[in-house]
């Protein structure tokens, strides 16, 4: 578990705690059913996983995200230490009425500026399945380019699906 709190200006992330599992899982669903997609409800077993997989591993990292104590997001990643040391963003999800307004952008940069200040990790990663062009075009937008394609890296209805490496590349046009 790495704990992490970063406090904007009316924008907190700080880690998510036990106690906010179940809230979490609720409106994880409650988002996910208000988008296109037809993602199946997150069950409260698969999000207490979830939540384990980070309590446990001190590399990993699962954060809430909240705007005058209303949770808007959360964003779970990954320290990997190795002799270059990385961080990846496996999943980011902000409520439905904060997209396109530049909150999700500055999320990522702040947490990207925490980790090259507090820990000097400056070397940032992440995954989208190919389908996803929405995500895909935030993180290109975020100065995420692609950097390679792992074929076949999820199965989605009985459909083989490439993953896309993003990293961030802060000094790209």
């Amino acid at each position: 578990m790495f704990d992490i709190n970063i406090d904007l200006n009316d924008v907190s992330i700080s880690s998510i705690e036990r106690d906010d599992i179940v809230f979490i899982q609720k409106w994880i669903n409650e988002q996910n059913s208000s988008n296109a997609g037809n993602e199946k409800p997150l069950g409260l077993k698969e999000i207490y996983e979830r939540f384990l997989e980070y309590y446990v591993s001190e590399g990993e990292f699962f954060l809430k995200i909240t705007k005058k104590e209303k949770l808007i997001g959360v964003l779970k990643g990954r320290i990997e230490f190795k002799i270059i040391n990385e961080v990846w963003f496996w999943y980011f999800l902000l409520d439905n009425q904060y997209r396109e307004l530049g909150i999700g952008s500055n999320i990522i940069k702040n947490v990207k500026d925490y980790f090259m200040n507090e820990l000097g990790i400056y070397d940032f990663y992440t995954g989208v399945c190919e389908k996803d062009l929405r995500i895909l075009k935030f993180w290109n937008k975020n100065k995420f380019l692609i950097t390679r394609i792992s074929k076949g890296y999820f199965n989605i209805n009985n459909e083989d699906l490439d993953m896309i490496v993003l990293k961030n590349c802060p000094k790209a046009d």
